[in-house]
């Protein structure tokens, strides 16, 4: 008898992994989608069927039998060592993994850095931020002609497409990832494309739907143009002299009296295709596998050549330091997200990264449910890029953790994924550092600017100092996390 007709019996004793996660991607778009990066449902214990099955395939054919259950019995094994019963909540040491770091022959990010030597002002971070501030307000600006007033920042044949005459509103834009696809450095401008995902609400005839969508985006801006002031980049204004866009008359300025369309000061959105549009699922319907997790890590050619550059400027960065503050962050964003607690995350994260996490916190609230990440670790950490520019050091990393992973009711009950399997996953983190801040990375929950207990208001400040903690003025934050199957660099 072949043991190829047990094969399915032997498959069926490994669980399913299951659920949500703090940046968990299944918990962003339909679960199809290239960053759906959830599990499925865990399930409960081993099937008795299973069991009888095996008795009998014991009594009928004794060593087959025996072969079977050693490897049940080995399964069991591997699974108690995998829960590290004897590590603490969370743990940046390294540990043994069948995942390779390799390196990339292209990183789009990096890719990007190349636009220094036409802008030297030129940051990756602050053009990611401004990207997402107009790609949000291009689509809340969609219904009946509101595209009017934002002429210097998008052609007339991209405001053409975007228009939707039937469209009454577009609420509660959250923005899951914006992939770059592709950049061309022209005689006379740049061009850089990326895809966005999105959830947001539409308004039709007095009635909402919540949609997945994916646009296709491309930016036009003249190669002699400029990067934004630091304390401008944030916002959309007059390209030239930074009055308010109710100022603008069409692309000209009424205030500087000045042309600012087309690119020639600023970005523009040239084109824009909707790819995907899908409604959305119940929030605990999605079982969707976790993708990614074996994939090779994606490291940058050049990475421990910056890493050495940036320990040259600043010596006193440390690694094990950064690492540990890698995991404390890990620990807060955690039990701020099981507990619907968003002042335990506001201070670790970025102003776009916290608004990802108050949507979907907002969306479980709403539900009364919360989605409980138990016994949370990391059990490796990959460097895996390093970027500086002139306003910010950017570090990623690859975050290999595992936890319980499931989803209760307000009243107890047991709503999505398991409390007894825990599954592994990785992700891509990226934290930015003001290029100005030296010094090693804090490891406390302490304002990095007075030293006070952590107390964060919602727009970021410390309640004691009112020092703003979370642009990575004064330590580490994270800005990003991205899951395995998409990131690119």
């Amino acid at each position: 008898m072949s043991v190829f007709r047990w094969l399915p019996l032997l498959l069926l004793l490994v669980p399913a992994l299951a659920a949500a996660r703090p940046g968990g991607g299944d918990l962003f778009g339909d679960g199809s989608s290239p960053s759906g990066g959830g599990g499925g449902d865990g399930g409960g214990d081993v099937d008795i069927g299973i069991v009888i099955e095996l008795v009998a395939l014991c009594i009928r054919e004794p060593v087959l039998g025996g072969f079977v259950v050693l490897c049940f019995i080995g399964y069991l094994g591997v699974k108690r060592v995998w829960k590290g019963g004897s590590l603490p909540n969370w743990s940046t040491s390294v540990a043994p993994t069948e995942v390779p770091a390799v390196r990339a022959a292209n990183v789009a990010r990096s890719a990007l850095n190349r636009l220094r030597q036409y802008d030297p002002n030129f940051s990756v971070v602050l053009l990611e931020d401004f990207l997402y501030t107009l790609y949000a307000e291009l689509q809340h600006r969609r219904p009946r002609g509101g595209l009017v007033g934002m002429a210097a920042f998008v052609s007339p044949e991209a405001a053409g497409a975007l228009g939707d005459p039937a469209l009454e509103a577009v609420t509660g834009i959250v923005i899951g990832t914006m992939r770059l696809n592709e950049l061309h450095v022209r005689a006379d401008r740049v061009e850089l494309g990326a895809d966005f995902e999105s959830n947001l609400t539409e308004v039709r005839g007095g009635a909402q739907a919540r949609v997945f969508a994916v646009d296709r985006v491309l930016f036009t801006r003249s190669l002699g143009a400029r990067s934004r002031p630091l304390a401008r980049v944030r916002k959309l204004d007059c390209p030239n002299c930074g009055a308010p866009l109710e100022s603008m008359h069409g692309t000209v300025c009424v205030y500087c009296r000045e042309e600012v369309g087309g690119g020639r000061l600023d970005w523009v959105v040239s084109s824009i295709r909707r790819l995907r549009t899908e409604s959305l699922p119940e929030l605990f319907s999605k079982k969707v596998e976790e993708r990614g997790t074996e994939l090779p890590t994606r490291v940058d050619p050049d990475v421990h050549a910056r890493l050495a550059e940036l320990q040259q400027r600043d010596p006193a960065f440390d690694v094990t330091a950064f690492q540990q503050r890698v995991g404390l962050i890990f620990h807060e964003l955690g039990q701020g997200w099981s507990a619907r607690d968003l002042s335990r995350v506001r201070p670790w994260v970025s102003d776009n990264l916290f608004q990802y996490f108050g949507y979907f916190v907002g969306l479980y609230a709403e539900r009364r449910a919360r989605n409980v990440t138990e016994n949370a670790r990391i059990v490796r950490i990959d460097l895996a890029n390093v970027v500086a520019d002139a306003w910010y050091d950017a570090l990623t990393v690859r975050v290999f953790a595992s936890s319980l992973d499931y989803t209760l009711s307000d009243d107890g009950r047991l709503l999505h994924g398991s409390r007894e399997r825990e599954r592994a996953y990785t992700e891509y983190w990226t934290l930015i550092r003001g290029r100005n801040t030296k010094g090693r990375a804090r490891t406390d929950p302490a304002c990095p600017q007075c030293g006070a207990p952590l107390r964060i208001g919602m727009a970021g400040n410390c309640e004691y100092c009112r020092a703003r903690v979370v642009a990575g003025d004064f330590d580490w934050v994270l800005s990003r996390i991205e899951q395995d199957e998409v990131y690119t660099g």
